[in-house]
């Protein structure tokens, strides 16, 4: 695999309830694996290549850097009509990762009645991966990494729905990270469906707020939070450069570090 090129982005906030160890992970987000917009025939086909390659790139990466995590923010998929084989292949994409995946569901691939997720037996997961399927949200510890992550599950993709709605209470002495999926905006009342304000953000407390649903990287950091979009990893929804995830860092005593890294997408 080619060297990922790297543009880095340190953000200039200080981290609170600060555990001993280090963490690095990976964070990423709308894959849209499985587009209906990709069409049929060999065009529709190259494209569906070309995005989980693209998939396959970001555990490739993950293994690669050795990361301690890697959080999957929503829109894996691009709806809940998903082949067989596609989801099969997703999971045994997540199933290569040596490391923990932690996933929560999108406004594509939403937990409602259609959901892709709701018909997944525990046996048909990888047992690396953490599905994070509750509407109200659900805690997940790794003590060996010093690590609490919140995430809920997006049901209706609303004005009503609160991604940072009902988070857990940060513990003090671990890494405390929260998965969201929904839209960063300065005004919670604008209408505009799943928003997350600048007063959740800082409010939370946590280290850091992995965010989905966003295409492209954003730094949304309030108060002692860190808080980003990561892009996507599938170049059809990104530019030219091809698609890309974020390599956090998290080291005690130091501003927490992201490195925007482009996805090694060719066969």
């Amino acid at each position: 695999m080619a060297v990922p090129e790297v543009t880095i982005a340190a953000t200039e906030t200080t981290v609170a309830l600060t555990p001993a160890r280090s963490l690095n992970f990976i964070h990423t987000s709308d894959v849209h694996l499985e587009s209906d917009t990709f069409g049929t025939g060999d065009r529709g086909d190259a494209f569906r290549d070309r995005v989980r390659r693209a998939f396959s790139g970001v555990i490739t990466l993950a293994n690669d850097r050795a990361s301690d995590l890697l959080l999957i923010v929503g829109d894996l998929f691009d709806s809940s009509r998903v082949p067989e084989t596609a989801l099969r292949f997703a999971m045994d994409q997540i199933g290569r990762a040596r490391m923990p995946v932690v996933m929560i569901p999108g406004n594509h691939d939403a937990h409602d009645e259609r959901s892709i997720y709701a018909g997944l037996a525990a046996a048909d997961l990888p047992a690396n991966l953490h599905l994070i399927l509750e509407p109200d949200g659900r805690t997940i510890e790794f003590p060996e990494l010093a690590v609490q992550i919140w995430g809920k599950a997006l049901v209706e993709h609303s004005p009503d729905y609160r991604p940072l709605g009902g988070m857990a209470e940060p513990a003090p002495g671990k890494w405390n990270i929260a998965l969201a999926h929904g839209l960063f905006t300065e005004d919670r009342d604008n209408g505009r469906s799943s928003p997350i304000t600048p007063a959740e953000i800082e409010a939370s407390a946590y280290h850091y707020i992995a965010l989905g649903h966003v295409h492209v990287f954003g730094d949304v950091s309030r108060g002692t939070t860190t808080a980003a979009y990561c892009g996507t990893p599938a170049p059809l929804y990104a530019s030219t450069e091809a698609g890309w995830v974020a390599c956090v860092s998290c080291v005690p005593g130091e501003p927490i570090r992201i490195e925007r890294v482009v996805v090694d997408h060719l066969p």
